[in-house]
């Protein structure tokens, strides 16, 4: 196995880093990753078992820091005038900027004579790389692999112990944005756990988010995205996910109903599974690997 780093540049010269674990046998196949909100790429233990697993059977992984990775996270900037670090993380990231960092990571595999594209999702990741193909219909990407995608709009109006602030949150939001604050944090934290600013918030968890790919809470959205994407779509999600919000059954039932148009949908679950795979990251990385199998390696 050889294992690299590498600091690969987005078209607004954000630095994003990131490791490419390749086998020693040449391969034109790899699986990209991103991670879920707040994330990183080396916290979910799985990615482990993802690297070793994929690398047994010839096929490369490549794993990076988006720019929403962490809470608030100091990235730096290629300029022309001086050196610069700007502050985002998750705290202060604009969803739909993931079209840019994924990207940057597909021309960087691209470059390294990869020709056969996974691109894989973790949690708000995976609405991530969903938008990614549904905007660009990106030919290169060879399928879609989710990894407990979470509807992150159904999650805070779902909450028991948080819907009811929901609406004063989105209140406070627009007033701060109205003020000229919309870059300073909000006054509670989201879930009482993430810092975020009032642009954040508001981009994330507003009505008219990108980020409701998966608009499991409104039965009556037409997953726009999802119905767009005509490449095959692997998804697998544990029996014990810690942020489902109504049954897990009922939840991969509507998703399928909204990809029927997609020739190839496969949804897995697997039994006493939660949200981070703890305990199940191998059983996690078998069940993908069958996927890729069954694909031209």
């Amino acid at each position: 196995m050889k294992i690299s780093f590498h600091r690969v540049y987005t078209k607004d010269n954000l630095e994003l880093c990131g490791l490419l674990y390749q086998p020693d046998k040449k391969t034109k196949t790899v699986v990209l990753h991103i991670h879920g909100m707040g994330g990183n790429f080396y916290e979910n233990k799985f990615l482990d078992n993802l690297a070793k697993t994929f690398i047994d059977n010839n096929i490369a992984f490549c794993v990076f820091n988006n720019r929403g990775a962490e809470f608030i996270k100091d990235i730096f900037k290629k300029s022309k005038k001086k050196e610069l670090f700007v502050r985002i993380g998750n705290s202060r990231e604009k969803f739909e900027d993931c079209l840019i960092d994924i990207k940057a990571y597909i021309e960087f595999l691209k470059r390294r004579g990869f020709r056969n594209i996974h691109l894989s999702g973790h949690s708000l990741g995976c609405s991530k790389v969903a938008y990614y193909l549904g905007k660009t219909k990106d030919r290169r990407i060879k399928s879609l692999i989710l990894i407990s995608p979470s509807d992150m709009i159904g999650l805070v109006k779902a909450d028991k112990e948080f819907a009811y602030r929901y609406k004063d949150d989105i209140s406070t939001a627009k007033k701060m944005i109205k003020q000229g604050k919309g870059d300073e944090f909000m006054p509670r934290m989201v879930w009482d756990d993430y810092p975020i600013t009032a642009k954040s918030y508001l981009n994330i968890f507003g009505d008219n988010s990108k980020t409701a790919v998966f608009n499991f809470y409104n039965p009556k959205d037409k997953f726009k995205i999802i119905s767009q994407i005509k490449c095959p779509i692997f998804t697998i999600v544990g029996t014990e996910d810690d942020i489902l919000f109504m049954p897990l059954n009922k939840m991969m039932k509507i998703l399928e109903e909204k990809a029927s148009s997609n020739k190839r949908l496969e949804i897995k679950t697997v039994k006493n599974a939660t949200h981070s795979w703890r305990g199940n990251e191998q059983e996690l990385a078998e069940r993908i690997l069958n996927w890729l199998k069954s694909f031209k390696l």
